[in-house]
């Protein structure tokens, strides 16, 4: 296989037709039983499923056009340099709390799901906290 001359790749993501995209979105709609405290990753998620559909577009061209799999690669390149400049917008994950110090690992639904990244009993410090304030 030879990036310069050959399209291999871009046949073969091509053959995968629009279900990348389709499982990105799908992934997407998970998001909504959590509401705002989804609000950042449901956008994360949703810049993934835009980045996974621009790939799958310029996979497409490059096929057709019978153009070789460099270009493809070029293309994909500067989607990843987007993506660490937005990172922060873009991968909103942490694997530990970020409560005070805590550190905790935290869960796969919070790590994926949960805008705060704080583990349940962070979480519920906070929740404490706010509730106290707003008592007084």
């Amino acid at each position: 296989m030879n990036l310069l001359t050959d399209n291999t790749i871009a046949l073969w993501i091509t053959k995968l037709e629009i279900w990348p995209v389709i499982a990105a979105l799908a992934l997407n709609l998970t998001f909504r039983r959590y509401g705002k405290k989804a609000f950042k990753k449901r956008m994360a998620s949703l810049y993934h499923a835009i980045a996974v559909f621009l790939l799958t577009s310029m996979a497409a061209l490059t096929a057709e056009r019978k153009w070789p799999d460099i270009y493809l690669v070029l293309f994909i390149l500067a989607e990843i340099a987007v993506l660490w400049i937005l990172r922060s917008r873009v991968f909103p994950y942490r694997r530990n709390c970020s409560g005070d110090g805590c550190g905790e690992k935290l869960d796969l639904r919070t790590i994926y799901y949960m805008d705060d990244n704080l583990c349940p009993q962070c979480a519920a410090r906070l929740n404490r906290e706010e509730n106290g304030e707003a008592e007084e």
